[in-house]
């Protein structure tokens, strides 16, 4: 995708087409990389503030930094998903439509078999 074309379906405000799902893996760039710089800021600054409390940034920094990764990763995996669900929905709406008329002329030509009350009539013969 380019970014032209990225912009263009950005900003159109009648929203014809899901860009959410091909800006995901942008999304996704930019927090590692926001997260990232985070955590390094906050080595760079607790050196700063203390020789200890720089060694124990420096120890849990990168632990921190992959659990922010990955509650990233499964947010925007879920939504992901749910926009997957959108697509899958509206295949079936598309098909469920097509199938309806179909439908309707089976049950047309379809006689109307009643076994049920066949059934009905032998049993209560057999109790009465």
């Amino acid at each position: 995708m380019t970014v032209r074309g990225l912009l263009r379906q950005l900003f159109d405000f009648e929203m014809r087409e899901i860009v959410t799902t091909r800006m995901l893996p942008i999304i996704y760039r930019v927090a590692v990389l926001a997260m990232a710089a985070l955590v390094v800021l906050g080595i760079v600054t607790a050196f700063i503030q203390s020789w200890l409390a720089g060694l124990v940034w420096l120890l849990f920094g990168p632990v921190v930094f992959l659990i922010l990764v990955v509650v990233v990763r499964v947010f925007l995996e879920f939504v992901m998903a749910v926009f997957r669900m959108l697509v899958y929905i509206e295949i079936l709406d598309r098909r469920t439509s097509t199938i309806e008329g179909h439908t309707e002329e089976v049950v047309q030509d379809l006689p109307r078999i009643q076994f049920w009350k066949l059934s009905l009539s032998k049993r209560r013969d057999r109790l009465g």
